[in-house]
């Protein structure tokens, strides 16, 4: 009985917090905003520097905002990026930047600052719309000081001087970059991204898979572990995966993911466990494939920059309840074939990976192996 009733208890308690959380995040919004009394006026032929908020994060988001950070360094602007340490090794020499602005959530602001002492930001570029991270971004904004601020849908909050109103659902994410390209007079090109694998990578990875290609035979990366369980295959749809390759003598599968998710998985005949420990090297793999199968966006990026074929699996996540993840963070280019989940949960987690059927992925990559024979 008392078990029953202090879960109940717990219960309420959650459904209390859900309901009181956006009346928190309001007030505190209004009061970051409280002494900003007029939004500055655009003028982006006077503007020389720019930050681009990137704290809260991912690879894949870094490697997608590449192409707005080569747009404006190409258009004579310095670019800076805020992000926290676990993404900065990205931007010493992979994606080019101006400088690297570290932002830890566990310490104050105040250190943010600290790094901004011998450095003007004359613009502020937040790519997201309002969320549960919107009071960390104020708090930076106000760190920077930057002469104008750009955000998306951000029309309520003076501390965005200009709000671009964007209620594309189904658009790719890197829209955005176009978006902030046009409003500063910048020609966008053709939406690419922008990345240097490390030298000393790409010659570690050539001599690894020299024997694999002097052999004539095809590498295929297989990327079986997204960033939650969610978007992950189940340990029986990666068994099963890699059985059905092992039987294609002419190919060797090299699986690839964190370490520590993926050394629990069994080598077979065909089969490598990736024994290479750096991202980069990750990077250099996809390259020199013949064949990607990912549900992971960060890998699925990668392998659009090198016009790889790719199978990726998405599970119709919805982000903030109205854009479609598919499509969002879709492959964008027109050799990758999407394999969608079928439960339509219509959540912000999306559909378990783990429930896909796997003979329509199967039956895919029976399709793709016999088209590059």
């Amino acid at each position: 009985m008392i078990n029953k009733l202090l879960e109940c208890i717990r219960y309420l308690n959650r459904q209390r917090n859900l309901k009181v959380k956006p009346f928190k995040l309001a007030i505190k919004l209004a009061w970051l905003n409280r002494k900003k009394k007029v939004r500055s006026i655009f003028h982006p032929d006077e503007y020389h520097s720019v930050a681009i908020l990137m704290n809260d994060q991912g690879i894949g988001d870094a490697i997608v905002t590449s192409y707005l950070i080569k747009s404006l360094r190409e258009n004579g602007l310095k670019v800076y990026v805020i992000v926290e340490k676990r993404i900065a090794f990205l931007f010493e020499h992979f994606i080019s930047v101006d400088g690297v602005l570290f932002y830890d959530r566990k310490k104050s602001i105040k250190q943010l600052k600290e790094q901004l002492q011998s450095t003007r930001i004359d613009v502020a570029i937040d790519l997201v719309d309002k969320g549960h991270n919107s009071v960390r971004r104020c708090q930076i904004i106000q760190a920077i000081s930057p002469l104008h601020t750009i955000g998306f849908n951000q029309e309520k909050y003076k501390l965005y001087d200009t709000s671009i109103s964007y209620h594309e659902y189904t658009s790719h994410v890197s829209t955005r970059s176009q978006k902030i390209l046009q409003l500063m007079n910048i020609q966008s090109e053709p939406i690419q991204y922008y990345i240097n694998i490390p030298t000393d990578n790409e010659q570690f990875v050539r001599n690894f898979i020299k024997p694999i290609i002097e052999s004539n035979r095809k590498i295929i990366i297989f990327n079986p572990y997204g960033s939650n369980e969610a978007r992950s295959f189940s340990n029986y749809q990666i068994d099963k995966t890699l059985s059905f390759l092992s039987q294609y003598d002419d190919c060797t599968t090299i699986v690839v993911g964190e370490p520590n998710k993926i050394s629990h998985i069994e080598a077979k005949k065909n089969i490598i466990i990736n024994p290479l420990p750096s991202f980069f090297d990750t990077v250099a793999l996809v390259k020199y494939s013949t064949l990607v199968i990912s549900v992971d966006t960060s890998i699925v990026h990668i392998a659009s920059i090198y016009n790889i074929r790719m199978i990726c699996v998405y599970n119709n996540r919805i982000i903030d309840k109205q854009f479609i993840n598919n499509f969002v963070w879709g492959p964008n280019y027109s050799n990758a074939i999407q394999i969608f989940t079928n439960d339509n949960l219509g959540t912000g987690l999306g559909d378990p990976i783990a429930n896909l059927d796997m003979s329509i992925m199967l039956e895919q990559l029976k399709l793709e192996i016999k088209n590059y024979k």
